[in-house]
């Protein structure tokens, strides 16, 4: 879809879930009590594609990026 030959329509994050799910996302997040995740979860799924998971995979090379050791000031005594 996304590297077809005709015109550019941009995936809906719901449209890229489905592909990789095989089903809806909109029962699933319907059935929340909570309506301000709802709301949330259903802003998502509407955007971009790209947008979601550029978000997502940002935070997750931040996350787990390698860190220098920072220094001691204390040694400790064995």
């Amino acid at each position: 879809m996304a590297v077809g030959t005709g015109a550019y329509s941009g995936l809906a994050t719901a449209d890229v879930w489905t592909l990789l799910v095989g089903h809806a996302p909109n029962g699933f997040f319907a059935a929340d009590s909570n309506q301000l995740l709802a709301a949330g979860s259903t802003l998502v799924m509407a955007m971009p594609a790209w947008i979601a998971f550029g978000v997502a995979g940002f935070m997750l090379v931040h996350a787990c990026r390698k860190r220098r050791q920072r220094r001691r000031i204390f040694k400790t005594v064995n």
